[in-house]
């Protein structure tokens, strides 16, 4: 008998289906999981990208952010106020009102600006939200109406008047090698003399050839068509713009000491475009965003005004002295020398060609060889010999100072193989030394060394030691107050700038600061004499009026907490 094993039948299970079944399932809903998670992740990234686009943050300004959609509009405006500027200037042109080079010019600025735009958007941005938190501190608003106002004087082209000048420059004293009071009433007087002569008929053409020391004289002083805020002299062009048509000006002392007769002869009023609100929004820009902009414009100005005025007012002040030695290139082997020259017949042009047989050798050697002798007794008086004596004509000015020379530099042999002998010590009188521009008496001032900074420290810790500042400043100092001892007189808070005033008005008066390096100029030490409380002089406002918002703001610009965004680059409009 055969058994055979029974086929087992499989029962229903609990969950309906077979293993083929359940397998396909779960394949299908991870399939569907993964294309949902897909799907979810690229929504989040879109919606991601579109927040970061508009909402991401290009720069943080004392935790405050300023976004990408902020950095956007702005660029919109930015660019929208250079085509507009742009289409001006060729307006102007076409009609004759601008010169061909002066648009030229003017364009080439603009389309700098255009390749810097990103960047200069959001500075201005900074600036707004930085200003903004200034001027609530100061208590500064702007009103609607004011915006309204620079709205207008946005579409304006201001009033232009076809200008004419002669001037008349006051020459320079002997001496001093400046214009001085008699220098300056012969000038006058010599323009009071030709103004009379214009009103009594005289031609303009002649007068200006004839009396114009100007650049334009050979043109009969054309200044072509300017604006009053033109930027050529501001008592000048307050004149030009209180005169009528067909009248001379009286003469008029410039702010540069110049004394100038002008004319009008024709006149472009001023006019404002109609359309331009409408222009802001034909370049898709929402009028509220652009009198946002507008606004913070206006701020500025506003803050600017407070500022300057505060600045006029009187306050604590510091008498101060200086020295200081300009940047130069990097020099490892070269020499700082000051000389003073004598040349025979007091010519330096023209000692090459006379024959050395000429009396006039004998009696320049003689006066070098007086002079050394004088050195030698009291070297403190170098600089004044040089200033009163030298036939250098830049003496005057510099105290016999030289740039840095080295082995290649292009020198008289002579002169090159004096200051370049071995041995050499800071101070040493060099007898005199004949040259084909005459004899020389030269002092080794010092090798290039270290460097400016490195020397100037040395300088200061003489000037601590008890050394006289301004012998020190004479014998050192390369800007014009050296011929003083280095004073520079009073400074106000606003004058010099944060990096100038800060050591001055940290420094206990009667003290030294510590040496004051600054990139592009070179470096400064000064010498606080005193401090009193003063009204600031009419060059004090001046400079006020010109740079001091400018350099009260870069301290507190400099103080703020700024971040900036690489991303800020990737914005465009």
């Amino acid at each position: 008998m055969t058994l055979r094993a029974r086929p087992v039948v499989r029962g229903p299970g609990r969950s309906g289906w077979n293993s083929g079944d359940r397998r396909t399932f779960l394949l299908n809903l991870g399939f569907v999981i993964a294309i949902a998670s897909s799907i979810l992740i690229l929504v989040g990234y879109a919606a991601w990208s579109w927040y970061d686009n508009k909402f991401g943050t290009v720069a943080t300004v004392n935790g405050t952010a300023i976004t990408k959609d902020q950095l956007r509009s702005r660029l919109a405006i930015e660019v929208f106020r250079i085509d507009y500027t742009e289409r001006r200037i060729r307006t102007l042109q076409t009609a004759g009102r601008m010169s061909e080079a002066t648009a030229t010019s003017q364009l080439d600025f603009l389309e700098q600006r255009r390749n810097s735009i990103a960047a200069i958007a959001l500075e201005r941005l900074i600036d707004v939200s930085l200003q903004a938190k200034l001027a609530g501190d100061a208590g500064v608003t702007v009103l609607d109406a004011e915006i309204d106002s620079q709205l207008t004087a946005e579409a304006t082209t201001d009033e232009e008047r076809y200008s004419w000048v002669i001037e008349v420059a006051p020459a320079s004293n002997a001496e001093t090698g400046q214009p001085g009071s008699a220098e300056k009433a012969a000038a006058k007087a010599k323009a009071e003399k030709a103004l009379a002569d214009l009103r009594s008929g005289a031609s303009w053409e002649d007068t200006a050839k004839t009396v114009s020391t100007a650049t334009s004289a050979p043109q009969n002083g054309d200044l072509g068509w300017l604006p009053l805020k033109s930027g050529y002299d501001e008592p000048f062009m307050t004149a030009i713009f209180a005169t009528s048509q067909g009248q001379f000006t009286d003469v008029v002392e410039g702010a540069d000491g110049v004394f100038r007769i002008g004319r009008v002869t024709e006149i472009a009023a001023a006019s404002v475009d109609a359309t331009f609100n409408a222009s802001i929004e034909d370049a898709s820009i929402a009028l509220a965003d652009y009198r946002e902009a507008v606004r913070g414009d206006v701020l500025r100005t506003k803050l600017s005004d407070k500022v300057v005025a505060d600045l006029s007012k009187p306050s604590m002040q510091r008498q101060v002295s200086q020295i200081f030695l300009a940047e130069s290139t990097p020099m490892p082997d070269g020499v700082k020398v000051r000389h003073i020259l004598f040349s025979p017949k007091d010519d330096p042009g023209g000692a090459g060609t006379l024959p050395e047989t000429d009396p006039a050798w004998a009696a320049a050697q003689a006066e070098a060889n007086a002079a050394y002798e004088a050195l030698r007794k009291d070297p403190t008086t170098f600089d004044q010999m040089a200033r009163e004596m030298s036939d250098e004509g830049s003496a005057t000015t510099t105290g016999g100072k030289q740039p840095y020379y080295n082995p290649t530099s292009s020198i008289d042999p002579a002169f090159a193989g004096a200051i370049f002998q071995p041995g050499l010590k800071p101070g040493d009188i060099l007898p005199p030394v004949r040259s084909s521009f005459g004899w020389h008496v030269i002092q080794f001032m010092r090798p290039y060394g270290d460097g400016e900074k490195a020397w100037l420290d040395t300088i200061r810790q003489q000037a601590v030691d008890g050394a006289d500042f301004a012998q020190l400043a004479r014998d050192q100092g390369e800007g014009p107050e050296a011929a003083a001892g280095g004073d520079i007189g009073w400074v106000a808070i606003g004058q010099l700038g944060n990096l100038k005033e800060t050591p001055i008005f940290e420094t206990p008066v009667g003290e030294i600061t510590p040496v004051v390096q600054i990139t592009g100029e070179g470096v400064y030490l000064y010498k606080v004499v005193a401090e009193e409380r003063r009204e600031p002089t009419p060059e004090q406002i001046a400079i006020f009026k010109n740079s001091g918002f400018d350099n009260w703001y870069s301290a507190k610009k400099a103080a703020a907490t700024i971040t900036r965004s690489g991303s800020s680059a990737t914005v465009t409009q």
